[in-house]
């Protein structure tokens, strides 16, 4: 093994909270960031959590960082790689020409949202997230204790300045990159943005829908969701094809197990097909209904830890809902040593595992001007010696002539054989800044979101799935059938034909199609492979199956969101599924700068819940140091006030306000018509709800924010196509696709001035590109192709 993939990479840091996050991704990369600072300090050393005065958020995302105070970052930036800052709106390539400068902000550096002032629930609220949450009597929910807006917007820039790294390689020349933890938001929607454009209207049970169920599927057959245990509460979906069939079967049978009663007709039955047997009428609605009860009483039975053992065992779309204490002893985190003790605090673990450059062990966040930093290049930073960087000042060299503009990928090839939600993304990511991408299916196990809503005009078929296409743009795609011999052959040479194999399948799937890593790099040291699933390639729930709405269950998350007194209500969709792939794409970008300098590859081992934690490390650390136990806090926020969702008029119509500072009160209270904070009789809060009753929600939040109140309305998926600030950044793309036509994707959320990414194509139809990879790529011809067409080598 070798130093961490970005070791000899030297940032400077100027960041707010908003991109906080991107500097500790880099640091442990393995870069040098070194955090400069005001003589008071960043302002993330005042946010909370705190223990003895000291800030845990800052711990959390100072760590491995070095400080360094001083008035002008500038007289550093001639040694730098990278400046991350929020909010410079000057020129600096011109005289920094390699430097890759990035800016994280809330909305983004132009359009008319640029210099509004922003809260985390405004952001939030603005991106769409708000809307689709909390419980339909109720009005929606912000995402709770941990500011999630800017740990996507920091976790997204890190991704964007590995990749631009990549095109500095090629090039030899920097670039400007305009991160907006808005549009960084649009992208936790799932398949929300799909339906509007493809559907006529915002999905079922949100927005003007809020709070009207969903159809049954059949009448009196209300399906569980979140239900009670022993210590706490569980998440499961029964009302899945195949895997939540399964669960309902396993759970009858486990409900059996424990003495419970079961309705005679459904006693030892096979539930696995459950969904068809009760359209055909040989199962009755109310055996299910019964049946479903007892699933919740034998769940009410076991404790969070039982239930996640069984789940794993059997592969369940169940999963415990963990708190910051169940993390802290969770079996499976510690036969992955996943927590790291540093200076008598337990850090959440590395957000994912390199074979050949394993991440940087967290140091302690640093204290104000701890440590002492030239401005001369290339030193480290604690030694003041040389860096060695091996070829790097060569290959720097070598490249810096080139003023050639080249997507950053350009020239890579994938294999992708990942499916559902975060690898498909991991492979976007590649395509969109110029890979080639062959994404890799199965004709007769369809992916999931090929088979989920939205569909266009809403015409349900495989390949009129927005939901798929969206996480699939510039890509090939073909079809191959792995338990075929011909098939799984074909899928071999893909493989070897690529220079980074992706897949998303439990652990051990590729292994029995010979597919796996000691399989695939035998004799090729330069191949890169990255595994992603939920629980990581090793330990004892290293074959838990579920999706991103389980990985945030698990990680901690799901039980941050919902009101105090109803159980929590989660936040929205597959979560984790859009935390995941910003490390992801941030690890693998950088293993392939470490291969562009090396020839050499690696095995990249990736979980959602591990990565989710990283969400919510400063929690893990405050229940390490003070015994606390985040848990849902409503419309509540433990600094700001007034904070959180307020009514307006029309059908489920509100704004988000989030007020941090005594200027802001007194700003809101002149905005509602009071002559400061201290004329309002029952409260802030008060006076705020009933100020809002009557007006439009965008009005009235743009009048709060012209008083300098951070306001937003809680946006629809509809409202955001009609969004101003989206529309400056031209955030949407459409593009033609052979079937659904023309369709708007959601875009990228940073904006790069030399190399942008690129939605070069939209998704694949379903085995589009067989003939075009068969013939192309492995040179089979036409006689060739019909033989293995007939043998059924594509399903």
């Amino acid at each position: 093994m070798t130093a961490p993939p970005l070791t000899g990479i030297r940032v400077v840091d100027t960041t707010t909270r908003w991109g906080e996050m991107a500097g500790r991704i880099l640091a442990e990369l393995g870069a040098v960031v070194i955090k400069i600072e005001p003589a008071a300090g960043c302002d993330s050393r005042r946010v909370g959590p705190f223990h003895e005065g000291e800030s845990l958020y800052w711990a959390a995302m100072g760590a491995g960082k070095h400080s360094v105070v001083a008035d002008d970052p500038e007289p550093y930036l001639s040694a730098a790689d990278v400046f991350i800052e929020s909010g410079y709106r000057g020129t600096l390539n011109e005289r920094f020409p390699r430097l890759i400068h990035a800016c994280v902000t809330p909305f983004g550096l132009g359009g008319p949202l640029a210099d509004a002032p922003a809260a985390e629930i405004t952001v939030e609220a603005a991106g769409g997230l708000v809307n689709l949450q909390g419980n339909g009597d109720r009005p929606p929910l912000p995402m709770g204790a941990m500011p999630q807006a800017a740990f996507h917007a920091g976790a997204q820039a890190a991704a964007d300045i590995v990749v631009a790294l990549n095109a500095r390689e090629r090039s030899g020349l920097g670039q400007h990159l305009d991160v907006s933890a808005q549009a960084c938001i649009v992208w936790t929607l799932m398949n929300a943005t799909g339906f509007p454009p493809n559907t006529g209207q915002n999905p079922p049970g949100t927005s003007e829908f809020r709070g009207q169920l969903p159809p049954l599927v059949a009448p009196g057959l209300k399906l569980p969701n979140i239900v009670p245990c022993r210590d706490g509460h569980a998440q499961l979906r029964l009302q899945m094809p195949v895997i939540g069939e399964r669960t309902f079967h396993a759970l009858l049978r486990w409900t059996e197990e424990n003495g419970l009663d079961v309705p005679e007709a459904l006693r030892g039955r096979d539930m696995t097909g459950w969904l068809a047997a009760l359209a055909a009428g040989d199962i009755e609605a109310k055996d299910l209904r019964i049946a479903a009860e007892r699933v919740v009483d034998v769940l009410a039975l076991h404790t969070k830890r039982e239930i996640q053992s069984f789940s794993a065992k059997h592969g369940l779309t169940l999963a415990a809902i963990y708190t910051v204490a169940d993390l802290a002893t969770d079996p499976q985190l510690e036969d992955r040593d996943y927590w790291v003790q540093c200076d008598g605090r337990r850090y959440a673990g590395p957000f994912a595992r390199l074979s050949r450059t394993p991440l940087s062990r967290v140091r302690h966040a640093p204290a104000i001007g701890e440590s002492m930093v030239s401005t001369r290049p290339a030193t480290d930073v604690q030694s003041e010696t040389p860096v060695d960087q091996g070829n790097v000042g060569a290959r720097r060299q070598a490249s810096s002539s080139s003023q050639c503009v080249s997507s950053p990928f350009e020239g890579l090839r994938v294999a992708d054989f990942s499916w559902v939600g975060v690898g498909p993304m991991i492979g976007k990511a590649l395509a969109d800044h110029g890979a080639t991408v062959v994404r890799i299916e199965s004709a007769s196990r369809l992916d999931l979101l090929r088979t989920s809503a939205p569909f266009k005009d809403g015409k349900r078929h495989p390949d009129r799935a927005q939901f798929m296409a969206n996480f699939n743009t510039s890509k090939r795609g073909i079809t191959l059938d792995l338990k075929n011999p011909e098939g799984l052959r074909l899928a071999r040479r893909m493989a070897d034909w690529a220079d980074v194999v992706l897949e998303s399948f439990s652990p051990g799937t590729m292994a029995r199609f010979g597919l796996d890593w000691d399989a695939l790099s035998s004799g090729r040291d330069d191949l890169i492979m990255l595994s992603t699933c939920m629980r990581g390639q090793t330990g004892r729930e290293r074959t838990y199956s579920g999706f991103g709405g389980q990985g945030a269950a698990i990680a901690g998350l799901f039980g941050l969101v919902g009101w105090q007194d109803r159980p929590p209500s989660g936040p929205w969709g597959a979560y984790t599924d859009f935390i995941t792939p910003r490390f992801a794409t941030a690890t693998l970008g950088a293993a392939l700068l470490h291969r562009q300098r090396t020839g050499k590859g690696q095995y990249i081992d990736v979980s959602q819940i591990e990565c989710g934690i990283r969400f919510l490390e400063p929690l893990v650390l405050e229940h390490a140091a003070n015994g606390n136990v985040a848990t849902r806090l409503g419309q509540g926020s433990p600094q700001l006030d007034p904070h959180g969702v307020f009514a307006c008029r029309g059908t489920h119509r509100y704004i988000a306000v989030g007020v941090e500072t005594d200027t802001e009160r007194e700003a809101l209270a002149r905005a509602i018509g009071l002559a400061g904070p201290g004329d309002a009789g029952d409260g802030l809060d008060a006076a705020l709800t009933a100020w809002c009753e009557s007006r439009d929600a965008f009005a009235a939040a743009a009048s709060l924010r012209e008083h300098g109140v951070p306001a937003h309305v809680v946006a629809r998926p509809a409202d955001l196509y009609q969004d101003e600030q989206l529309a400056h950044r031209r955030f949407f793309v459409t593009l033609n696709h052979p079937v659904m036509g023309p369709t708007p994707y959601d875009g990228p959320a940073t904006i790069y001035s030399r190399t942008p990414p690129r939605l070069r194509m939209p998704a694949p139809c379903l085995g589009q590109h067989n003939r075009e990879v068969m013939g192309g790529v492995l040179g089979i011809d036409g006689a060739e192709y019909e033989r293995l067409r007939t043998a059924g080598a594509f399903g």
